[in-house]
């Protein structure tokens, strides 16, 4: 016999020890009632049956305010304990209680929770209220806010409640997986790793950054600490149009959080992590290995000299055991590397009255780096927002965001360290026996790694300190006829200095204790002095007509300052390495400087039109005027337009399960400036001296002719896109599909040699087209005491260089000609690797020298020679595909968090050091000991180990070097628990939150050779690694 059992119950037996199978659950879930057997029953304990008996059962319905239909899957919990129920499809319920004291909470997304005791009832029917908030979510535009439901746009909006409790040093990383933008973070360097951002792909080959604004005012947005933001905005389309000639690559608005009318809150979150690299290179450092694998190299080109005798190898064996600060056996990673450690502390006060309202935040960061020394970062932040109502209908207030950030790095700089590392070679000492700095016991002929690691670490220093702090002051006054002026006044003050102390220090040979490198030291000092005026205001005006028609309408204007000084000197000749001051240096000293300045005036406006919130209209105009061009051509006129249809607003459309469901269009024009200053004017060298009557004499010469009518690159934008919810806001949808074309791209054009040896001038020549689609679903529930969000974002963009005035410009192993993407690769395609002298003999080769092992090319042009003629054009500098996938599970007090993001199409082409065998003075990696073609291993995936400098065959650019750089990464894993109320309430805590967090734990990608993830301007593979972190932390409110 079978029975209907509702949900409530089932879920409750399932969660008190009884097992249930899977099927039955999910049944549950689904239909709101579950099938069970006697036998199930019968499994019971007697005792637990008989507890159920006493307890009293509580039935009812829960029905919808508006509609009055019943609710199914509304969570019903017995308040203080982990017993609850769901309602079914009839919006019934069932649920037991211990005793007429219990208190019941109803919740439901889109409704308002409610809590009623049972008192003497046995049936408790309740009426859930509709939540207006999620239709009146208001988001961050351009100069202003709209609610969220009426956006013609596409808008990404990042609330930043959902990264909470993640420890991100800069809230570039917070980006990961935002619809529409790929973040690419390719380093953990201590307080600089900020990631780069492209929206929508890459439209231009020069600056793709889009622009940041903090608080309205224009600001790097890594300056501001990710603790310190409410949320982020990302204008994708037409609706950048707002900032004109500054938003063809995307606009990102930040927000700080504001204070709140009511009592203080005091916030103190802290997180203590250690941090290894995702990713280092397998290198050999058996110096044995080492040596006999050179030698095989060099055989193996044919070479019968090699730079290891057997008789040195056999001493450097005998050596290891009895001299080892002559002959080394030791992992240089593991010398000079260690765990880092990120620590991070945040105190936030805030609330308000009903006329005063703030908001005060405190930072400290401090990030140890995974080098040995001179690796570190601190940042002090400060975040203040004051409001104020001073007088009836007028507020005034101030923004304040500031930090000061000190960094300690080897004097060469970590990029240059790494790269020194990455060359050191596993006979090389760190110290010969008195302690000095040591070097190589045998030298070879040709390139030697000279530079110590361990020197390079320990002697010298660059220290870099950056103070930067933007104040914003703003007033609000309420006009007749429902006009509101607003005022805005802002300052963005930097100043940086940077010292670096290179020492004159001798690393000396193992035996002899002979010198063997010397350094003249030097020092050097660098000065930024940066200051950014803004001033802007606007006139808003909103009205609503016979109660379906409303109106608003926005006019402003805006100046923006932009200086900037730099001046640096340089300093050698120093007696000991006692005093670093830049005083103490004796010989060639040198100095330099630049003084700039950049201007930008506009007028803009905007008008939006909505028809009972069904047929919703929004137009957009920018006229921008620019110190970067010629007085003529210094002007630019940007317009958008967009429109929306909600559909779910239309009477004939009735369906109790889609909410929402908007289509809406965009069409847009916008501008790049964010070329380089004065590029409308000639260059000028005035040092150009010359013979006249036998004499030298100072004279001036061009050296590189510039257009005076260069100016705007423009991008029009159309998108088209679709906006859905569903069953109760538990299911969303969003798609878009969208066209960029960028026009007017300035680049360089050359000017014929006959003129002589000149520079040619900036034109807008260049036409690059970025079209895609992007789609966002989330899925939301809450069953009882358990609760899920799914989401997940994907996202497509194919970039294409559509006219280039029919020039091909080649650059070492990249090309941008038309009909590719921009910065594709041009190289031989690899057609295998060669097994036999006769099929050597029969194909065409690169050169006679070509021997069984090396790599094989096929000969696109037929002529029988392998030359620059046979180049293709593949792979992407730019990823096609984006895609991020999270889960959050909770239940109760404990909730996990999982994040997923990846890349796909995009190539990477490793060089330098460890990329080839025996590069540039460098070792090797284990993968050329164990998978590199010999006549015993004709299968091997790596051509015969040769060196890049006597078999250049081998390493020619080709399609063989080139890698697939896709990935997918575990970007994020937490643990939280919150700990309950009632164990808070006696201490007056209001909230303590504690948690586990991992970051960049897992990489999954065919790329083996370091992180998948690495600078998008460089091919070199090694700068400072990408780190994986694991931290603890907590969240404490009062």
């Amino acid at each position: 016999m079978n029975h209907d059992l509702p949900i409530g119950p089932f879920i409750g037996r399932s969660f008190y020890g009884h097992p249930v199978r899977t099927g039955l659950l999910m049944t549950a879930l689904l239909f709101g009632r579950a099938v069970y057997s006697e036998n199930l029953l019968a499994a019971v304990p007697a005792a637990s049956q008989t507890a159920t008996a006493q307890e009293i059962v509580i039935q009812g319905t829960v029905r919808a305010s508006d509609t009055k239909e019943p609710l199914p899957g509304v969570s019903v919990v017995v308040k203080g304990t982990n017993r609850g129920a769901t309602t079914d499809a009839s919006g019934n319920y069932e649920v037991r209680v211990a005793d007429n004291r219990a208190v019941l909470i109803f919740s439901f997304l889109g409704y308002l929770s409610q809590e009623l005791p049972v008192g003497s009832q046995n049936r408790v029917d309740v009426t859930l209220q509709a939540d207006s908030r999620a239709l009146q979510e208001v988001v961050v535009v351009g100069y202003g806010t709209q609610k969220k439901v009426n956006l013609t746009g596409a808008l990404s909006v990042l609330d930043m409640k959902t990264r909470e409790n993640t420890p991100v040093t800069n809230a570039s990383q917070a980006l990961h997986g935002v619809s529409g933008l790929w973040v690419n973070q390719a380093g953990s360097k201590p307080g600089r790793d900020n990631a780069t951002i492209r929206i929508r792909g890459v439209g231009t080959t020069n600056n793709s950054n889009p622009l940041v604004l903090v608080n309205g005012i224009e600001y790097d947005m890594n300056e501001v600490n990710p603790n310190d933001i409410e949320s982020i905005t990302v204008l994708k389309d037409a609706s950048a149009a707002i900032y004109g000639s500054r938003a063809a690559n995307g606009v990102i608005l930040v927000t700080t959080k504001q204070g709140k009318e009511g009592k203080t809150q005091i916030n103190y979150n802290f997180s203590y992590g250690i941090q290894q690299p995702t990713m280092m290179p397998d290198v050999i450092w058996d110096p044995i290995q080492y040596m006999q694998l050179k030698n095989q190299a060099l055989r193996n080109e044919g070479k019968t000299v090699v730079d290891y005798t057997d008789a040195q190898i056999e001493e450097y064996r005998q050596g290891m055991a009895t001299n080892p600060y002559a002959y080394p056996n030791i992992n240089w990673f593991d010398l000079v590397m260690k765990n880092g450690t990120l620590q991070q502390h945040h105190l936030r006060f805030s609330g308000g009255t009903e006329k005063i309202q703030y908001n005060f935040a405190l930072g400290y960061m401090d990030q140890d780096g995974v080098l040995i020394n001179a690796d570190h970062a601190n940042r002090y932040s400060l975040d203040l927002n004051l409001s104020a109502q001073v007088a009836k209908g007028l507020r005034v207030g101030a923004n304040l965001t500031g930090n000061y950030r000190k960094y300690s790095e080897p004097p060469g700089g970590t990029g240059g360290y790494f790269n020194s590392l990455m060359r050191v070679l596993p006979i090389f000492t760190p110290y010969v026996e008195d302690g000095r700095y040591g070097n190589v016991v045998f030298r070879t002929p040709g390139r030697n790694s000279i530079e110590n690691p361990m020197k390079l670490i320990q002697e010298g220093f660059r220290n870099r300190s950056d103070q930067r702090i933007l104040t914003k002051i703003f007033a609000n006054y309420e006009l007749p006829f429902g006009l509101t002026y607003n005022v805005n006044l802002g300052f963005d003050k930097l100043d940086s200095y940077d010292k670096v102390f290179n020492p004159s220090v001798n690393t000396y040979h193992p035996l002899t204790l002979a010198p063997m490198t010397y350094a003249a030291g030097y020092a050097s000092n660098y000065n930024t002095d940066n200051l950014t005026l803004t001033f802007y205001q606007t006139l808003n005006w909103d009205k609503r007509f016979a109660d379906k028609h409303q109106v608003s309408a926005m006019l402003g204007t805006s100046y923006n300052d932009f200086g900037n000084s730099f001046f640096s000197a340089r300093i050698e000749g120093y007696l000991d390495n006692t005093l670093t001051d830049i005083r103490a240096g004796s010989i060639n000293p040198t100095a330099d400087g630049t003084v700039t300045r950049d201007r930008l005036a506009s007028y803009f406006g905007r008008v939006n039109y909505s028809f009972s919130e069904k047929y919703l209209l929004e137009a957009i105009l920018r006229y921008d005027g620019s110190s970067r061009f010629a007085r003529a051509n210094r002007w630019g006129f940007f317009p958008g337009l967009s429109a929306g249809w909600r559909i779910d607003q239309e009477a004939f459309f009735d369906s109790r399960f889609i909410s929402l469901l908007k289509l809406r269009a965009s069409y847009g024009k916008l501008g790049n400036q964010a070329v380089p200053l004065y590029s409308y004017l000639n260059v000028v060298n005035l040092g150009a001296d010359y013979n006249f009557g036998n004499t030298i004499q100072p004279g001036a010469a061009v050296t590189t002719y510039n257009d005076p009518s260069i100016s705007w690159e423009t991008t029009t934008s159309y998108n088209a896109g679709i906006d859905a919810e569903a069953w109760s806001g538990k299911l969303a949808a969003n798609v878009d599909v969208f066209k960029r074309r960028t026009s007017g791209i300035l680049r360089q054009v050359a000017i014929p040699s006959q003129v002589g040896a000149l520079g040619g001038p900036q034109r807008n020549i260049g036409v690059v087209d970025n079209t895609g689609f992007e789609v966002g679903l989330t899925h939301r529930n809450r069953l009882g005491q358990f609760r899920y969000d799914v989401r997940t974002e994907i996202s497509y963009v194919k970039n294409e260089i559509v006219d280039l005035n029919g020039e091909t410009v080649i650059s070492g192993r990249r090309i941008l000609k038309e009909g590719y993407p921009i910065d594709a690769y041009y190289v031989l395609q690899a057609d295998g690797i060669y097994q036999t002298q006769e099929e050597i003999d029969g194909s065409a080769k690169v050169s006679s020298a070509v021997r069984p092992g090396y790599l094989k090319y096929r000969d696109i042009n037929g002529d029988k020679v392998i030359n620059g003629d046979d180049r293709i054009i593949t792979g992407n500098s730019i990823p096609k595909w984006n895609y991020s996938f999270g889960l959050n599970i909770g239940y109760g007090a404990f909730s996990l968090n999982t994040y997923f993001q990846g890349v796909q199409g995009i190539s990477i082409y490793p060089t330098a050091n460890l990329a080839y065998p025996v590069n540039n003075g460098a070792g090797l990696t284990n993968v050329w000991a164990t998978d590199s073609w010999t006549p015993q291993n004709t299968g091997a995936r790596l051509p015969i180990l040769t060196t890049p400098q006597g078999a250049s065959e081998n390493y020619q650019n080709s399609t063989f070097w080139l890698r697939d750089g896709s990935y997918l990464r575990m970007q994020t894993v937490q643990l939280t628990f919150a700990v309950p109320d009632k164990w808070l309430s006696k201490a007056r805590i209001s909230k303590l939150n504690l948690f586990a967090n991992g970051q960049n734990l897992l990489t999954f990608s065919n790329y083996k050779d370091s992180d998948p993830e690495r600078d998008i301007k460089l091919d070199t593979l090694y700068d400072y690694p990408l780190l994986k972190t694991v931290s603890f932390g907590l969240n404490l409110g009062f």
